[in-house]
């Protein structure tokens, strides 16, 4: 899911820790958010993804060469997983401006820069 450059530059990104206004989103208000819709990612201001959130927890991550893999969240403990060919767990936080960012297990952080009503599908992605 992540290329070698953007592993690097979220190792080169110190992680910004959550502010005490931001709320961590549990797995029933992510439901709520994400649900039949599209989440489009950045990271340092560039595009990164969009990711696709259909029904039964099943996810199409799109990166921005249009490739696209099939996979399947969860969630474990209070993270929010998602089982590509490789897992990956996150919390998601909203901001008082209603802003949302996910920060990953490992301290990799991403923006959502916008979600949209409805769920892409992608023919042919491969199965993980």
């Amino acid at each position: 899911m992540r290329t070698a450059a953007a592993r690097l530059l979220g190792l080169a990104l110190i992680a910004t820790p959550a502010l005490a206004e931001d709320v961590k989103l549990d797995k029933d208000a992510f439901l709520d958010l994400m649900d039949g819709r599209t989440a489009h990612f950045s990271v340092g201001g560039e595009p990164y993804g969009s990711e696709a959130y259909h029904p039964n927890r099943r996810v199409i991550w799109r990166d921005t060469e249009g490739q696209c893999m099939e996979g399947v969240w969860r969630s474990i403990s209070d993270y929010l997983c998602f089982q590509y060919d490789s897992a990956s767990c996150w919390h998601v936080f909203r901001t008082e401006d209603d802003d949302h960012y996910a920060v990953s297990s490992d301290g990799f952080r991403v923006e959502f820069d916008r979600i949209t009503e409805g769920a892409f599908d992608c023919t042919g992605a491969p199965l993980s």
